[in-house]
């Protein structure tokens, strides 16, 4: 949507000493920041997308304590390296006939926008793990083939 932005807010563990007034101030001051950089506008020349497999809410949080206490600080007052940059999404993914998803059947939900089942990859969920004849009838595009449709260039790794 044209003109929307999304920002990341974090907040600083300080002290019990720390009061409301403080909080307000450090929100105020990052919604500030967020709304009034300047929006990026036209089409973008590269896209990054990074998947972050088996970084859950709670496994982030650690890693930005532990990183943060290394430093010195408390730790939730740090910020990890993605959670700098101008655009930060979540994704919610499982499989579909699991709920904890592997990282097969959640790729597919992310790159082709449907979900899967375990242990398979870039089929729709009427595909089974080990059955090769459904996997002809049930196979998905895929964000790579309609980039190559669109004439861009990929890379992956």
């Amino acid at each position: 949507m044209p003109g929307r932005r999304s920002f990341f807010i974090s907040g600083a563990l300080l002290s019990t000493a720390a009061g409301p007034e403080y909080w307000y101030s450090e929100a105020r001051s990052q919604l500030h920041r967020a709304l009034h950089s300047p929006p990026q506008g036209g089409v973008a020349k590269n896209v990054v997308l990074v998947v972050g497999d088996g970084m859950s809410l709670a496994t982030v949080t650690a890693a930005r304590i532990l990183r943060g206490q290394q430093l010195g600080m408390s730790g939730e007052e740090h910020q990890l390296a993605f959670e700098k940059f101008p655009h930060v999404a979540l994704a919610k993914t499982y499989n579909n006939d699991a709920q904890i998803g592997d990282s097969s059947a959640c790729a597919t939900a992310l790159l082709c926008g449907v979900k899967a089942n375990t242990e398979t990859l870039g089929l729709d969920a009427g595909a089974r793990f080990e059955d090769c004849r459904a996997s002809h009838m049930h196979r998905v595009t895929s964000i790579f083939d309609w980039a190559q449709k669109e004439g861009e260039s990929l890379f992956y790794f």
